[in-house]
């Protein structure tokens, strides 16, 4: 921020300056042969100012920044929510008789996490004159959909779909495996079935986090993530296209269940919400997570501050 000086300090230092250096010429002249100036040097300096000030020029806001960029050009991977309790499978789970503490700690957090981001879900879709739907329901439906065409479009090599409906990190990285394939290879998917276990309550698709924030120094803009554990069969596939018709050939194919954590993301920007993309896939919390300053339960408001901030920062202490 650019800031006015008046003419009696600047006066004052610049009397300062011509003292100080008075002052360093006489020593550096006996040291330093190099840095002394001839008579006639020293007259035609006599008319020169003696300090300069240079205005910086005012820096725009964020709030402005982001109002003259496109949709575009607006970032759509600003990573997981710092946070993010995701609970594990019941067998994953530290054991109620070795690890006892640890257990009624995730246990607590559960409980604790999902009441917060519920009520956070509501004061970001409620408050401040805002009338956003809640979108529960919707949730399993979204991710059963995105989650397919996702992998149908990495299996067919359509790079433009899967820039649509991924964030930018994911859909960099797809992208990069689709142009590394060998030329003339054909990648299959199928998911063949959903696998309706109870850890899924018995529907394939489960819930597992739905966390909503404002995003900071931009007006009316935020973001949600939700963490759904999807259980699925799929089958997929390599097979090299015949150079006559181009069919493809008798190829390499293997099925299998498999288990992911899917995180889709829905960002609104100076009040205009965009759609779902897929932002990748998580991990569940561990027993070494507990020691983040997100989750422990031994520090006082302040030092969780503190770290939390020293996180964000990259620094350590």
């Amino acid at each position: 921020m650019a800031s006015s000086i008046s003419g009696a300090p600047l006066l004052s230092a610049a009397r300062a300056r011509t003292a100080a250096l008075s002052s360093y010429s006489t020593v550096g002249s006996s040291q330093c042969r190099q840095f002394s100036l001839s008579s006639q040097r020293s007259r035609e300096m006599k008319g020169m100012p003696q300090s300069f000030s240079m205005k910086q020029p005012a820096q725009p806001s964020m709030k402005i920044r982001t109002s003259e960029m496109s949709r575009t050009e607006l970032p759509q991977d600003i990573g997981l929510l710092p946070g993010t309790f995701i609970k594990p499978l019941w067998r994953d789970l530290p054991s109620i008789f070795k690890q006892p503490k640890e257990r009624l700690q995730f246990e607590w957090l559960w409980l604790k996490s999902w009441f917060q981001n519920f009520l956070g879900l509501v004061v970001y879709s409620k408050s401040e004159g805002r009338a956003l739907p809640l979108r529960l329901r919707e949730r399993r439906l979204v991710a059963r959909d995105i989650h397919q065409r996702m992998y149908s479009a990495f299996a067919r090599g359509e790079t433009g779909t899967v820039r649509n409906i991924c964030c930018t990190g994911l859909a960099n990285s797809l992208v990069k495996r689709i142009e590394a394939r060998p030329k003339g290879e054909q990648v299959t998917w199928s998911l063949d079935k959903y696998i309706r276990s109870p850890s899924t309550w018995f529907t394939g698709i489960r819930v597992v986090s739905d966390r909503a924030t404002q995003l900071p120094n931009i007006a009316d803009s935020g973001v949600r993530q939700v963490v759904l554990r999807i259980t699925s069969r799929q089958s997929t596939g390599k097979a090299q296209r015949r150079a006559k018709n181009g069919t493809p050939a008798e190829g390499s194919g293997k099925q299998q269940d498999c288990m992911e954590y899917i995180v889709i993301q829905k960002l609104r920007w100076m009040g205009e919400e965009e759609g779902w993309r897929v932002w990748g896939h998580a991990t569940p919390t561990t027993v070494e997570d507990l020691s983040s300053p997100f989750f422990a339960t031994d520090m006082s408001f302040a030092d969780r501050y503190e770290a939390m901030k020293d996180a964000a920062m990259g620094t350590k202490k």
